[in-house]
């Protein structure tokens, strides 16, 4: 039996649920039906302009990343290297712009495993194809792992919501990840109460299903403030599908033709990187930088445990993933004193915990000193995207 006390708080909180719901109501009201209509248009499209988009809110936005995965897409997750050479011929973005095979391009800077994780746990009942792609930037792997301001930056309220709801992870699981949110996001104390509260009712059982319903509003309006601000920014890319078939590359003779017009911009340094990269970032700084990393280290990271994390989502989700290990430059991390035994160790460390793991692995560690594999010191160039491409076509419509 319920003691007074406790009954006042339920009927406090069934109040405040209620006058929240009246005022939502009142305010869907209020909004113009059009409007509502127009934002939701505006996602809802049938090219890939969506896809290869590389807007922050697309990243957060459960309802605009499901609402243009199909059959014939294949989910890309990673952070910089997706965008680095966004507007490069060689891109996925112009390679695989058909309606029969497309991607979904998911990440930017810093958008880590922990990160790409809870986005996987939320849309993957649109993914009928079971399959992912994930590139394991060795960047990543720092002392430090995910930095607090990228995650809070990146990260959204909404994937990690529906991770926490999703049946098909295990509480062992979700407790872990959210247990690594809460660490990660300590010093915000705005954040950290909201996860702390998706603790205590998901993983803890504590609270009523008004508190529920409370979160899944709490939720609600966060989603369709993403939706209006992508809408608002104007943030759909330009790109109309090149046709329904996608052609049967020569894909030696392609990497070829692209390699000879990427000569051209990357002539004004010894390390093959792009003349405007290194105008901007090196050149005035080329002395300072020598041997200036010479302490550096990817050997021990949370990150390797946090990459544990997004395989076994993957694994309990019944999705098929493929790691890629793209490498850094090596003579510009020769310059700047970074071990290359280290390097060559971080490479077979990622490797092996993602074979360990089920996952297929493309580990291109061996290709540091490849001229216009990379695009600067460390963002995959040509060659790399020309390799992984015909990669990530296979694996996409390989059957098993």
């Amino acid at each position: 039996m319920l003691k007074q006390g406790d009954w006042k708080n339920k009927m406090i909180k069934l109040k405040a649920f209620l006058l929240s719901l009246v005022l939502v109501i009142a305010t869907l009201a209020l909004l113009n039906v059009t409007y509502v209509k127009k934002i939701d248009d505006y996602y809802k499209v049938k090219d890939n302009s969506i896809r290869y988009s590389t807007s922050y809110e697309k990243y957060k936005s459960r309802d605009i990343l499901t609402n243009n995965i199909t059959p014939n897409t294949l989910v890309l997750m990673g952070s910089s290297e997706l965008v680095a050479t966004i507007n490069e011929d060689y891109h996925p973005n112009k390679i695989f712009n058909y309606n029969d095979f497309n991607i979904m391009q998911i990440g930017t800077s810093y958008s880590q495993n922990i990160i790409q994780a809870t986005t996987l746990s939320s849309i993957e009942g649109a993914m009928s194809k079971r399959k992912v792609a994930i590139v394991e930037s060795v960047q990543w792997f720092e002392k430090d792992g995910t930095h607090q301001d990228a995650f809070l930056n990146k990260a959204s309220q909404e994937h990690i919501f529906h991770m926490l709801d999703n049946e098909k992870i295990s509480k062992e699981t979700k407790e872990k990840l959210i247990n690594r949110i809460i660490e990660i996001t300590k010093g915000n104390k705005q954040q950290n109460d909201i996860y702390k509260k998706y603790k205590r009712y998901f993983i803890e059982g504590k609270g009523t299903i008004i508190d529920k319903k409370l979160l899944e509003l709490d939720n609600a309006v966060y989603s369709f403030k993403l939706k209006r601000k992508f809408y608002e920014n104007h943030a759909k890319s330009d790109y109309p599908a090149l046709g329904d078939k996608t052609p049967d590359y020569d894909w030696e003779e392609m990497t070829k033709k692209f390699v000879e017009e990427v000569k051209k911009k990357t002539d004004n340094n010894d390390y093959a990187v792009d003349n405007n990269y290194y105008n901007t970032y090196l050149r005035d700084r080329y002395a300072s930088l020598k041997d200036s990393n010479k302490d550096l280290s990817y050997i021990e990271s949370p990150e390797y445990s946090d990459m544990e994390l997004f395989l076994t989502v993957a694994k309990e989700l019944g999705i098929e993933v493929e790691v890629i290990i793209f490498p850094v430059n090596g003579k510009w991390n020769d310059y700047t004193g970074v071990s290359r035994e280290m390097r060559e160790e971080t490479y077979k460390k990622i490797e092996s915990i993602a074979k360990n793991h089920g996952a297929t692995v493309l580990n291109y560690g061996n290709r540091e000193y490849d001229d216009y594999f990379l695009f600067d010191v460390m963002h995959v160039g040509v060659k790399g995207w020309m390799e992984v491409e015909k990669e990530l076509y296979k694996f996409a419509n390989e059957t098993n």
